[in-house]
Order: C-alpha cells, then structure tokens, then sequence
C-alpha cells in the first residue's frame, strides 16, 4: 500500500506542476495597427498619411512595417511621394506603469518622389523618438519625431496592445 501512496503523491504533484506551468505560459500578443499622419518639415515641406503594423520582439521592443503616401513641393513645384519604412523601436514603459511611455529606435526605408515627369527612388536610414500616451479606449495615441530623408513630425494612433502599453 505504501508504494501506491508514494506513486498516487507523485502524480498529484506532476500534475499540479504541469497545471501551473500551463498557466504560465506566455500568451502572445496581437500585432498593433497603427494610422500615421505626418507632417515634413525638411528639407521639403509637405504631408504624409500612412498605415502600418507592429509586432513585439520581446518585452522591451517592437519592429513595425508602415507605408505612407502624400505630397511635398519640390524644386519644379508639388511632387507625389511614396515611403516604405521598417522600424524596431525600445520601449522605456512597454507595461504603461506611467501616464505617458518614451521610445526611441531606428530603421532603413526607402522613398520614392514623383514630380516634374520623373520619379527617383533613394534609400534611407530612420532615427526615431516619441511618446505613447494612455490607452483611450481602444487606440494608444503617439507623437513621433522622425529623422531621415528630412525631419517629420508624426501624429499616430495605434490600436491597444494587449499586454503592457
């Protein structure tokens, strides 16, 4: 009988073990959509509206994919331009323990510019910055400086992350 009571503890401690590691488990996230709207303060000026995407790449990072249209003027007057832009950025408040959560990150893009019966691709290394701030509702709002291929400052709605900010 004894052997029994050993091998019956045994299980019902195997068992309680998997049953909290089971409840441990890291559940992954949803990727966050995000709406840009940017302004381009050099060296032409102009607008850009744009949507992307960001996935988390563990608890402190995030790496995004976002693409963007508008105009700038250009030197034979107002130009179309088009940016595809991949970002990884640091969160400094990625649980949203403060109102408001800083970020900063880096990324390459490249842009194309039509204007004046010609269009000219070029490639482009990004510095990024911004704040997050508080949830409202279902989206978390930012603003982002970004500097690369010119100055821009963005104003971006990306919807709520489902763990942290």
């Amino acid at each position: 009988m004894l052997p029994f009571r050993r091998l019956a503890g045994a299980a019902c401690v195997a068992l309680a073990a998997f049953r909290t590691a089971a409840a441990q488990q890291e559940v992954t996230p949803a990727p966050q959509v995000e709406f840009r709207a940017e302004g381009v303060l050099s060296p032409r000026a102009g607008a850009l509206l744009g949507v992307g995407l960001n996935v988390r790449a563990g608890w402190y990072a995030r790496v995004g994919l976002a693409a963007m249209a508008g105009a700038s003027d250009g030197r034979a007057g107002t130009a179309g331009v088009q940016r595809l832009e991949g970002t990884a950025r640091f969160l400094f408040d990625p649980f949203g323990e403060r109102r408001r959560g800083l970020y900063a990150g880096a990324g390459l893009g490249v842009e194309r510019v039509d204007g004046a019966g010609t269009a000219k691709a070029r490639g482009l290394l990004l510095g990024v910055v911004g704040v997050e701030g508080g949830t409202v509702g279902r989206v978390v709002p930012a603003l982002e400086l970004t500097v690369g291929g010119g100055v821009r400052l963005g104003v971006l709605l990306r919807t709520r992350r489902s763990q942290g900010r």
